[in-house]
């Protein structure tokens, strides 16, 4: 097929949003001099709460430093375990080595974005303190299930739901199944607040220990006097960190909520397409969320036969995809142990991350299917010489 629109030499893998909104209430606040601190940060969570049907949410300069914030909250301290899976972003893994503790690597189910159930529960041990379920590339992973053997265990699960602001599981966003939940405002993501994070707690009391950790531990109502001075009285008991998301990124987020909803409806359309037409595709296997879910489609994932010819084939035609991750237990900086994750291997091997977002039109979309297709004759012709 002839692709119209937008060249077919740069069809994105992501898109980053870019508001009238958006460039308005960024020169306000340049103008107003308040960028650091300011109305729009208070505003911006209020309106992810009710974005999300939340309360306690708490925004952090970045999703890494939402997520080592809810391993401090949860009690992590160094030589404790954190059960996560290794097809990940190192924004996810990170702080757990930051923090001290040994990630235990769990497997995934095989052709599935999901982490397997099983292998979670055989995963845990007397030293097992927190989980981290990443909801990969926007696909809910089995929140509920993971959630009900954790209360039973006693270990603090934490969302990582980076990719996947407003996906569904069983009628309900995730995030509001674990004690914590972590969302991402990297220009990337659903909401570009050209960074930014946010870490939603289960406790209220979590929550007002967390406004405290982000800047230093000072507790804002009491730490400076009516002429602005700082107030000798007022102790910091529990020194934190500067992790505290600037009002000028809240801003940039706020003026993205009204409108967040049309876009993912956008992507979902976008990636029904691609999954009806590549259903049924010899050499594809579309990989599957948790039962009765709704992803946001960060990306659409399939696994692919001669994964990396077909990158190469779709990347020559101008077409944004990608392996999406490295497995993270390759790397000699955490301290896990290294376990055979044959679901894991596969996913590295064969997964392709094709775009599908609010910024596609529907020929660029109709076009990445027929040059799916087209390649994957081609690259079996190519074997069968």
């Amino acid at each position: 097929m002839k692709l119209v629109g937008r060249d077919r030499k740069s069809i994105p893998l992501f898109g980053v949003i870019n508001l009238p909104e958006m460039e308005k209430v960024a020169v306000e606040v340049l103008k107003s001099g308040r960028i650091a601190s300011g109305e729009y940060v208070s505003k911006f969570e209020d309106c992810l709460g009710q974005l999300l049907g939340q309360k306690n949410v708490v925004t952090t300069v970045d999703m890494t430093s939402a997520i080592y914030l809810a391993l401090h909250l949860s009690g992590v301290k160094a030589g404790d375990e954190v059960i996560t899976t290794a097809f990940a972003c190192m924004a996810t893994n990170s702080p757990i080595a930051t923090i001290g503790a040994k990630p235990i690597w769990v497997d995934l189910e095989e052709h599935s974005a999901c982490i397997s159930v099983a292998d979670f529960e055989a995963s845990i041990t007397p030293n097992t303190k927190a989980a981290i379920l990443y909801h990969l590339a926007g696909y809910p992973g089995p929140a509920r299930q993971i959630s009900d053997i954790c209360k039973k265990r006693g270990i603090k699960l934490i969302e990582d739901c980076d990719n996947a602001l407003l996906a569904e599981l069983d009628g309900d966003y995730v995030g509001c199944f674990g004690d914590f939940a972590i969302y991402s405002f990297y220009p990337n993501r659903q909401i570009n607040a050209t960074e930014g994070g946010a870490l939603v707690c289960k406790d209220q009391n979590d929550a007002n220990r967390a406004r405290k950790l982000r800047r230093f531990g000072i507790n804002s109502v009491t730490f400076r006097l009516g002429d602005g001075e700082i107030n000798p009285a007022s102790d910091i008991h529990e020194v934190g960190w500067s992790i505290t998301l600037n009002n000028l990124c809240s801003a940039l987020g706020a003026a993205q909520i009204n409108s967040v909803n049309e876009r993912l409806e956008k992507t979902r359309i976008n990636a029904k397409y691609l999954i009806e037409s590549l259903l049924n595709t010899p050499g594809v296997t579309i990989l599957a969320s948790a039962p009765n879910s709704l992803p946001a489609y960060w990306a659409l994932l399939i696994q692919v036969e001669g994964r990396d010819s077909m990158l190469e084939a779709l990347k020559s035609l101008g077409i944004g995809c990608s392996q999406l991750h490295q497995r993270n237990d390759a790397y000699s900086g955490f301290t896990g142990n290294a376990r055979n994750l044959p679901n894991t291997t596969r996913m590295q091997n064969s997964v392709l991350a094709l775009p599908c977002g609010w910024w596609l039109s529907s020929e660029e979309v109709e076009f990445i299917a027929s040059q799916v297709k087209q390649s994957l004759i081609k690259i079996s012709a190519i074997d069968a010489n």
